[in-house]
This record gives structure tokens, C-alpha cells and sequence, in this order.
């Protein structure tokens, strides 16, 4: 299992996959190599943790947070998909101002349920973003999109 995090420029660039537990109290360890690849400065402190898509959670840094925002914005509210959307994202979104000293953070439960974590948990990587799954649900995705992976390259990128 390749753990690597690397920075692109001013982006920090988030890859691996680390198995970890959520405790009774739902903290989550974040691994060192994520924790440590972020710049403070350029990043700023802490994180945003929000409903994901596929039964996961999406974390992100201050900084490519509002990144986020900003493209969502530029969706107009008269659109009826795009208010739908943005309530169901920000209504859940939770600001976590930093790590305890022992690197763990704070799911609230109804963002536990929401991806249905249970105990184990995986936290990958993806580029600019984090994403939290239940150990199960991440096997479950890898069984279902693995055999695919190869098509999906090819589509993505026979564009252009």
C-alpha cells in the first residue's frame, strides 16, 4: 500500500489509503503523512468536513475549501438542482478548527451516520481533498469500480 503525500507548486496533494479506527467518542487519528504535507501558511489551520458522494466523507483544508465555495457559488440559485445541492452540502458541513494533540478530530455523529462509519475506517487521498469511509463500504466501492478502472481511463482521457 503506497502512503505518499506530496505538494504540486502552492497545492498540497493528497494520495495513500490508511486504515484506522474511530474511537467511542468518534475521533478519528488523521495520518501523519496528510497531517504534515500541509502547509499552514498557504493552507490555513484546520479543516471542513461534509457529506461526500458514494457514502463517504469529503475533508478539506481552509484554503481549498473555499475553493470549493467559490465554484458552487457561481451556480445560480434559480437553478432548482444547484439549491438543492448547496443545502444538502453546506447543511452538513462542519468546521473543525485543528487536530488534538494526539492528531485526531472530531466526526459529529450525524456525519458518522450519514456515511454509515462504523469502527474501521479508511482515509484516502485524492488529490486536494480527504475522504473518510466506512472500511466496508471503501472494500465494497474497490470490488465494484477496480474491474472498470482501465475503461474509465480510457474514456476519461481519449478526450482531446
Amino acid at each position: 500500500m503506497v502512503k505518499s503525500v506530496d505538494k504540486w507548486g502552492e497545492m498540497t496533494m493528497f494520495t495513500g489509503e490508511y486504515h484506522h479506527t474511530i474511537d467511542d467518542k468518534n475521533r478519528l487519528a488523521i495520518p501523519v503523512p496528510l497531517r504534515d504535507s500541509i502547509d499552514v501558511k498557504t493552507e490555513g489551520k484546520g479543516f471542513f468536513v461534509t457529506r461526500g458522494l458514494d457514502e463517504c466523507l469529503f475533508m478539506y483544508t481552509s484554503s481549498e475549501w473555499q475553493k470549493v465555495v467559490s465554484k458552487i457559488e457561481q451556480i445560480s440559485f434559480t437553478n432548482k438542482k444547484a439549491r438543492q445541492f448547496q443545502r444538502l452540502f453546506f447543511s452538513k458541513a462542519q468546521k473543525i478548527p485543528d487536530c488534538d494533540q494526539q492528531g485526531r478530530i472530531l466526526i459529529p455523529q450525524y456525519l458518522k451516520e450519514l456515511a454509515k462509519i462504523q469502527k474501521n475506517v479508511v482515509i484516502v487521498g485524492v488529490s486536494s481533498r480527504i475522504e473518510i469511509w466506512d472500511e466496508k463500504n471503501w472494500q465494497n466501492y474497490e470490488l465494484e469500480h477496480d474491474k472498470g478502472f482501465e475503461e474509465i481511463a480510457e474514456d476519461l482521457f481519449s478526450i482531446g
